[in-house]
């Protein structure tokens, strides 16, 4: 009970000192290495379109150029030849190697020249809380909470919107998700709007697939692997038009072949879930049939599965994922921060990332009520934020 706490725990209390290390020098640990020069968006370029920006795409490569020349560095300086296991070259958002080093070879990479900082990563795992079964879907009765059956009325339903969850992935084949049922409401928007809804497409995601964390994680030697996605592979269905699974680098978001939990799927049907239901006879009203309609039900739901076989989310694997929503257009990204594991610390390189994507043109909603460190000062909440979307 919140009412009851009188005191806060600051950031600066969560500070571990460097003699108290949880880590043997051996271990291997997830770590951020940030490297002098600012990322694409730090350099001013807009979200908006950023994929079709010629010139922030240069900029892009040229610290992706820089990045490759300090893992050589790396490799040969730190580690004594050996190899850098690279995970994540993020560029877009921040200016990054994401990679698992022995913790005693931390403090020899941060001295090396061009590098910033390096940093623990916080690992996230799912909030799972244990409760009774509730009567019913709540859905029907909480549009009128939060004012979103005013948007409705106004004939906003979210069509032409690309909503990112990043998760544990998504039930895809969940009715609320139907595409057939999902085609049919667009239909109507069209018909009531007249005009056609630019949606994110198989087409699409090819002009910008080799831009794509997705795609270049599976690269070796710059050359595609038969784990490296294709276009057609990563899109499924209009309404479901991208999936990736960010944790176990393959193309499984569903929650059946590992023991994540299906909180992906409760925030996707909070943000999207479709206003119709297919039957035998037809379609039929969302709310009348099963109580149940998200927010912006005509919205594409981007899947960006974080949580999976092979465990918790690390911040880059969130920061990947929310690169790659920005370059396939996504309005809002919406994510989870799950509970951190214990001994881990506030982050304010993360945090700041976070803010600096407040001034853009992408939403970006975090559910802070989960976890108290990287969302410090965000919106709190899943029902609230996901209304706001």
């Amino acid at each position: 009970d919140n009412r009851a706490v009188s005191a806060q725990i600051t950031p600066a209390e969560f500070t571990q000192a460097e003699d108290a290390s949880p880590y043997q020098a051996t271990d291997v640990v997830r770590v951020s290495i940030l490297l002098d020069g600012k990322s694409t968006l730090e350099a001013g370029y807009s979200t908006l379109g950023i994929a079709e920006n010629a010139s922030a795409m240069s900029y892009r490569r040229n610290l992706a150029r820089r990045q490759e020349a300090m893992v050589d560095a790396i490799s040969a300086e730190a580690l004594e030849g050996e190899p850098l296991d690279v995970v994540w070259n993020l560029t877009l958002a921040a200016n990054l190697i994401s990679a698992n080093v022995p913790y005693g070879k931390i403090q020899a990479i941060r001295e090396l020249a061009g590098i910033r900082d390096v940093i623990l990563e916080t690992c996230y795992a799912p909030c799972v809380v244990d409760r009774e079964e509730a009567d019913g879907p709540n859905m029907a009765t909480s549009a009128y909470m939060i004012g979103s059956h005013h948007a409705w009325a106004a004939g906003y339903t979210g069509a032409g919107m690309r909503i990112a969850v990043i998760d544990t992935g998504t039930d895809t084949d969940h009715k609320s998700f139907d595409a057939d049922a999902f085609a049919y409401a667009l239909a109507e928007d069209e018909k009531a709007s007249g005009e056609a809804y630019d949606l994110l497409d198989a087409a699409e995601i090819g002009a910008v697939l080799p831009q794509l964390n997705a795609y270049k994680r599976t690269l070796q030697n710059g050359k595609p692997t038969a784990a490296t996605p294709t276009a057609e592979q990563l899109y499924g269905t209009a309404k479901l038009p991208f999936h990736y699974n960010y944790v176990d680098g393959d193309l499984d978001v569903t929650h059946d072949n590992d023991d994540q939990g299906e909180h992906g799927s409760h925030v996707a049907g909070i943000a999207t879930a479709n206003r119709y239901i297919k039957t035998e006879d037809g379609f039929v009203s969302a709310l009348e049939a099963v109580k149940v309609q998200g927010v912006a039900p005509d919205a594409q739901l981007i899947t960006m599965k974080v949580f999976g076989k092979n465990g918790g989310a690390y911040e880059s694997d969130y920061m990947a994922a929310m690169e790659d929503a920005i370059l396939l257009g996504c309005n809002v990204v919406n994510l989870s921060l799950g509970s951190s594991n214990p001994g881990n610390t506030y982050n304010e390189t993360y945090q700041s990332f976070l803010e600096q994507l407040k001034e853009t043109d992408t939403v970006v909603a975090v559910a802070a009520g989960n976890a108290g460190t990287w969302a410090d000062g965000a919106w709190n909440g899943h029902l609230y934020s996901d209304a706001v979307n």
